[in-house]
Formats: C-alpha cells, sequence, structure tokens
C-alpha cells in the first residue's frame, strides 16, 4: 500500500471506534442541540477579502508531524505560533487532526480553537458525513476534502453539507481530472496540492501547470513545499489566491516575519 492507502485504513478503524462511543445519531443530536442554544448557524468569522479571487493570503498551518519527515520540532510555543500567525497577517490557522501519521487530534483543535479568533481549516482525510458534523461542533470554518478519495456524488454531497453546517470546503486537487470532478461537483475553493499523497513527493510546478484549469471566479489555493517568499512569489504568479504554508512557519523563529515576507511577495505578483 502507499502511504495515503496507510492513512485511509487507519481513519476508517479510528472511525468505527469512534462510532461505538458516539453513534452518528447522537452526533447529530449534539450538534442541533448546540444550534437550538446559540441560535442559527451563521459563518461565525468576517472573511473580508479572503475568498475574493485575486487578492493574495496566507493559511498558516499547525502541524506536528509528518510521514515524510516525523515529528517537527517547533520554535515556539503553540500559544506563541498562534500569536505569531495572527501578527504575520495569516487569513486562516490550518490545524491537522489525524493522529497516526501526523500526529494531531481533535483535543489539538480545540485548544487552538480557545487560543485564536482566526477561522480554522481542519484538515483531515474527510470522507464520511460523521466526520463533517464532528468538524462543525469542533468550531471548525473550513473543511479540506480530498477529490483523490471521494467520488463525485459524495463529494458533491459533502460540499453540501458543510455549506449547510456553515463551513467553507476547501477541496484539494492533483491533476486536471479531479479539477474536473470537483467543479462538476459544486466546488468554487479549490487546492493544488503541490505534494503527491501517494509517494510524498513535492512539484511546484504541479500548481503552475494546473491553475490553468481553475475558472477565475474561484477562489485558488497552492498547498504544500512553499518555504520561502520566491515559492509565494511563484505560485502567486500562476494564479494562486493562497498559500498553505505548515512545516516552515512552525519551525521558524519569528514565524510572524516569515509570513509577512510571503504576503509581501505574492501581493506582489498580482
Amino acid at each position: 500500500m502507499n502511504i495515503l492507502e496507510q492513512i485511509l485504513v487507519k481513519k476508517s478503524k479510528r472511525l468505527e471506534q469512534l462510532q461505538e462511543v458516539l453513534p452518528f445519531d447522537q452526533l447529530v443530536e449534539r450538534w442541533e442541540n448546540k444550534q437550538t442554544k446559540i441560535g442559527p448557524h451563521l459563518t461565525p468569522f468576517s472573511s473580508g477579502n479572503f475568498l475574493i479571487p485575486g487578492t493574495f493570503h496566507v493559511i498558516a498551518e499547525v502541524k506536528r508531524a509528518s510521514p515524510s519527515k516525523g515529528r517537527i520540532p517547533w520554535a515556539l510555543s503553540l500559544e506563541e505560533i498562534l500569536s505569531q500567525y495572527k501578527r504575520g497577517g495569516a487569513s486562516v490557522v490550518s490545524v491537522l487532526t489525524e493522529e497516526d501519521f501526523f500526529l494531531g487530534s481533535s483535543e489539538i483543535f480545540r485548544t487552538i480553537r480557545r487560543f485564536t479568533t482566526l477561522p480554522l481549516l481542519r484538515k483531515d482525510f474527510i470522507f464520511t458525513e460523521y466526520q463533517v458534523y464532528e468538524s462543525a461542533l469542533l468550531g471548525a470554518n473550513f473543511i479540506l476534502l480530498i477529490t483523490s478519495i471521494l467520488d463525485e456524488k459524495t463529494l458533491n454531497s459533502l460540499i453540501k453539507l458543510a455549506a449547510q453546517l456553515g463551513l467553507k470546503a476547501l477541496v484539494e486537487c492533483r491533476d486536471e481530472q479531479e479539477i474536473a470532478k470537483a467543479l462538476q461537483a459544486g466546488a468554487t475553493l479549490l487546492g493544488i496540492n503541490n505534494r503527491d499523497l501517494r509517494t510524498f513527493e513535492i512539484n511546484l510546478q504541479r500548481t503552475a501547470e494546473l491553475s490553468r484549469q481553475i475558472p477565475k471566479d474561484c477562489f485558488l489555493v497552492s498547498e504544500s513545499g512553499i518555504l520561502g517568499p520566491k515559492d509565494a512569489a511563484l505560485v502567486s504568479h500562476f494564479g494562486a489566491d493562497a498559500i498553505l504554508v505548515g512545516e516552515s512557519c512552525v519551525r521558524s523563529d519569528h514565524p510572524g516575519d516569515h509570513i509577512r515576507a510571503l504576503l509581501q511577495t505574492g501581493q506582489e505578483q498580482k
């Protein structure tokens, strides 16, 4: 099995165990009870000019490990990292919650939700309605949906469910066929992953090659492999409206300055 297949096997087993403890109908009931207490759900943040094509933004990630690098040492504490992310001008914080290969968790997500007012992207391997409800209950504003692990019908269904729960779906693609599938399923917030999830090899030219397939009225995020300002400038030049940056942020002694430099060079290309 390749790495992606291994991750999905582990995730499926974890979901089975989770649903034994908290069945789907009880999860939905928790969501409905929460809505009764707080009133009709509205997207709980002002997106400003984020999600407007032709702008440029940084989605800064909180990441503990990866299958290719193992555990990633942080230069600062979690609270300091989040403070720097906001100070540096990040528009969204991405939080990895996959447990076995990225050492994430729902608990980390809840902690980050308490520490920051920035909108949060739950980044995980989501392929069921259960996980979408779970994400909403965690306090996510965005969820990641990976086109390669979903058929078109399921992708469309999860995008619609996310919208019903007040979430935006970032739909990740790796080739022209997946972009076509994502657009057909109704995606308007699209990600091009420069990392091949089967091998974890990175190629920034993936954004350059595939960005021309993205309609102008869609918002494009270039994900993975962006280490410095030159990389941000490159993908911005080829049409990216945002970059998702993880490892270089958490390793930095000054992530706020790092994010500002990425923003400056990316915005100069617009």
